[in-house]
Formats: structure tokens, sequence, C-alpha cells
């Protein structure tokens, strides 16, 4: 009895693989078309031969199969009447019935018109009657407007020279009222502006055209206007001798845009002061600040062989659109306990 082989015949996934891709090539025939079972052999057990493929009549085989299922066709609908439907008839019906109805009053109205034109023919010739009649009384008016004409024109020759006369002597009244009411005016203006600038100058302020700047503070007047006292020893800090406020005020009657610059020795030693507008009668307060790090640059100055209490002048100028009013500034570095 032959014992298979694990991998013999159709067991040889090799084989099977060969006979996929060859087809019989790879089998060896033998008379008998097949091997003899043969342990050492891994192809015994094969038996091969040729497939038959049958060929059919395709179309005769077609004729001879009902393959049209007429059960899964749908049921075609009779074809309808040209019918419309009642709900339809009804409205255009009741269309056509209302439509009647509008073209029977139309007609009436058109009936009313007609008559109303009548009547307004009627009138028309009669108001042409009138006209006819009032043009036969403007030609008689016009004769006589012409006689007249002839006997007043030497009247209106000098009626146009007084006339003439007259509106050249109102002109000129006029001119001069307007212009001494504007010069009263002017005057008004400037009077309250010199007011304003008195009234300030007394407050002891420095004025421009139109507006005037007051230090708040200003305890020593033989200083200048912003003063500020430092000792050398304390880095910068110190106190205010006149100032740090400073009041402007609008006197004029129209808003004005103030600007700040410095100039002289202390130039850079403050804060920058933002430009603002000031409406007309409008007072304005603000602080000036000082820049610590750029007052400690100012030393006392040397004399002989000796530090002396020293003075550092400049100016703040401040600029309207018409004039500028300028402020003296000083920075004083003191030596000693007290200023010399």
């Amino acid at each position: 009895m032959a014992v298979f082989k694990k991998s013999s015949g159709l067991r040889n996934e090799f084989l099977l693989d060969n006979i996929s891709k060859s087809g019989s090539l790879v089998v060896s025939k033998t008379s008998e078309n097949s091997y003899q079972f043969n342990e050492l052999n891994d192809l015994d057990g094969v038996v091969f031969g040729k497939l038959s493929n049958p060929k059919y009549n395709e179309n005769d085989l077609q004729k001879s199969i009902d393959t049209r299922i007429f059960e899964l066709i749908p049921t075609e609908p009779p074809p309808l009447d040209d019918d419309v439907p009642r709900p339809v008839y009804n409205e255009v019906t009741q269309s056509v019935i209302d439509l009647t109805e509008e073209v029977i009053r139309l007609n009436t109205i058109v009936v009313d018109l007609t008559a109303k034109v009548s009547e307004l023919e009627i009138v028309s010739e009669s108001l042409r009657v009138d006209v006819d009649a009032q043009k036969i009384l403007v030609a008689s008016f016009e004769n006589q407007l012409n006689q007249s004409n002839v006997k007043i024109s030497s009247t209106v020759v000098d009626l146009q020279n007084s006339i003439q006369r007259g509106t050249a002597e109102a002109i000129q009244r006029v001119s001069l009222t307007a212009r001494n009411q504007s010069l009263k005016e002017q005057n008004d203006q400037y009077k309250e502006i010199l007011e304003g600038k008195q009234a300030k100058i007394a407050e002891g302020a420095k004025v421009g055209m139109d507006f005037s700047v007051k230090s708040v503070q200003k305890g020593e007047a033989q200083y200048g206007d912003l003063t500020y006292r430092a000792r050398a020893k304390d880095d910068g800090n110190g106190q205010w001798i006149n100032g740090p406020d400073l009041e402007v005020y609008n006197f004029s009657k129209e808003p004005i845009t103030v600007t700040f610059e410095e100039a002289g020795q202390t130039l850079g030693s403050f804060e920058k002061i933002p430009s603002f507008t000031l409406q007309p009668k409008q007072t304005k307060l603000l602080t000036v600040k000082t820049i610590p790090s750029k007052i400690d640059d100012f030393r006392p100055s040397a004399g002989f062989t000796l530090l002396g209490d020293t003075e550092y002048k400049g100016s703040l100028n401040i600029k309207s659109q018409k004039s500028s009013v300028t402020l003296g500034v000083s920075i004083q570095k003191q030596v000693g306990t007290s200023w010399n």
C-alpha cells in the first residue's frame, strides 16, 4: 500500500503553482496519462486529461427560453380625455362674469365722462366769448394808456431823476450805517479783548493778542516765571520756587490751538507739553514736570577754587495762530543748604 507524502500529488503547492501558470506542460505523460504512486516522486497521484467546452447556438437558446416577465411590467394608464376640472372651469367662468360686470360699470363711467366733456366744451365756448370781450376792453385801455403816457412822460423823467438821487442817498446811508455798525462791533470786540488783557496783566499774567499765560505759584518775582532749585548732591531732585502750574486763558472770540517750545540753556529739562485747543473764554491749568536726569546734568560753576551756586536760564515759548508769549525759565543748582 502506497503512502502519500505530505507534499505529493495535489498537496504539492509548487506543482499547483506551476499548473496555474503553464497548464499541462509541467506534467510528464505516461502511456496511461497518469503517474504511479511512488514515494520518491512528488508528482505521483496526479491524473490529467483534456477539458471540453461545449458550444451552444445562443440565438436558438434565447428563442427556447421566455425571459419576458409580464408580472413585473407596470400597467399603462388609459389616455385621458381633454376635460377641464370643474374647480378650474368654475373659477374661469366666474372671472368672465366679473369682467363682464366690470366692463358694464366702466361703460357707465365713460358715458358720464362724455356728458361732462360736453358740459366743459359749452363752458369753454362761453369763456372764449368772455376772452374776446376782455381783448376789446384791453385794446380800449391801451389806447387810453398811450394817451396818458404822453401826458406824464415829462413827469416820469423828473420822477426818475428824483428816484435815482434818493436811491443813491439811501445806498450811501445804508453803507455808512453798516460800516458804522461794523466799526462799533469791532470796537466793542477790541475793547473786550483789551479789558481781558488788562485784567490778566493785573493778575500778573503775560498776554498775547488772543491769550494769556500766568505762573500760578510765583513767590519770588526776581527769578524766572518757572524756577526750579536743586542741590548738586540730590541727583536732580529739588523744589519749585516759581511754578510748576501754568494757567492759559483764551480771551478772544475764536478757538485757538496752543503749542509749547523750549529754548536757551534749560532746553530739554522738562517733559514735553502737548498742544491743546482752547474755546473762547476757556481756561486750562497745566503742570510742568522736570526730568531729574536732565536736572542732574547741571552743575554749580567753579569760582576760583570753590563751587558756587549757579542759575541756568532759558525760555518757554507758548504760541497760538496769531501771537506768542514767552515765559522765563530758570534752573538753580545749589551747593550749600541755602541759595546765595
